[in-house]
């Protein structure tokens, strides 16, 4: 599906058994941007990042399976799997080759795409990835997988923020709202079972760094209580690492225009060379 007059539509794509939710914005004649969220998240994630880098350029952000408003896991969710699920979206909208922006368990996506599918890669941006790194913050992952109220909810999300003032009551009402839909809670508790099993990340993706065919940045919040941003070391000097101070978590939220600016400057400089 090719995307012709450069407005926002939302819409689902059936792959199989499994349905997605997409949303796509802008036009352009390079390869599109396709945003892939994190655990526990959605498509909104990026309002405050697609719009911006759609600007020139078609850019496409979808709901992981067991996420928003796509339909349940029907597999165990490794991140091969969501990775392949990637790829579908991508075959579905017609994308041959992508600009790949990944956050945390989509960072983790992302890599595990770049390994199995380099030529489908245009450059990686990776926000606080997964697969980088043993550690990961249980406390955090039980939290808010198990959170049924708005404040065990705000909680468990002060943890991932540097300034919990930014998790107004509306983002935690929205999540409860999400985690009560039907196989939200279930999804989030397989992939954190398959993805993060007892507090340790089941997935070392560091060797895919380090042969690269893509150009790749990774940007990090030096305040990251969830993946620490230490992880981050000896990544290789051929990944572009911005670190961010006074930043958890969220990068593209807690700082959304130093992020965007970084995301727009790092896909123009891939695409000219």
């Amino acid at each position: 599906m090719a995307q012709q007059n450069g407005q926002t539509e939302n819409f689902t794509l059936r792959l199989g058994e499994q349905v997605v939710h997409v949303r796509q914005s802008g036009a352009g004649d390079g390869p599109p941007v396709v945003l892939v969220h994190g655990f526990g998240g959605s498509l909104t994630n990026w309002q405050l990042t697609q719009q911006v880098l759609a600007a020139n350029r078609r850019v496409i952000a979808f709901d992981l399976p067991g996420h928003g408003q796509s339909s349940p896991l029907l597999q165990k969710p490794t991140l091969a799997h969501l990775a392949s699920m990637t790829r579908q979206v991508m075959a579905g909208l017609g994308v041959r080759k992508a600009h790949l922006v990944g956050h945390s368990l989509g960072g983790g996506i992302a890599l595990s795409l770049v390994g199995m599918a380099p030529q489908q890669v245009a450059s990686l941006s990776l926000l606080a990835p997964a697969g980088l790194g043993e550690d990961v913050n249980e406390a955090f992952i039980t939290s808010f997988v198990e959170a049924d109220t708005v404040a065990d909810m705000a909680a468990a999300m002060a943890m991932a923020v540097y300034d919990p003032r930014l998790m107004s009551r509306k983002v935690a009402e929205f999540l409860v709202e999400a985690r009560a839909a039907p196989g939200a809670r279930e999804a989030l508790r397989a992939i954190a079972a398959t993805c993060f099993p007892n507090g340790r990340q089941a997935s070392n993706l560091r060797p895919v760094l380090h042969d690269l065919p893509c150009p790749a940045q990774i940007i990090w919040g030096e305040e990251d209580r969830v993946l620490s941003v230490q992880q981050v070391r000896g990544v290789g000097t051929q990944v572009s690492c911005q670190c961010l101070p006074r930043t958890g978590h969220l990068p593209h939220i807690e700082q959304a225009g130093v992020v965007n600016t970084a995301l727009k400057n790092f896909i123009r400089s891939c695409e000219q060379g």
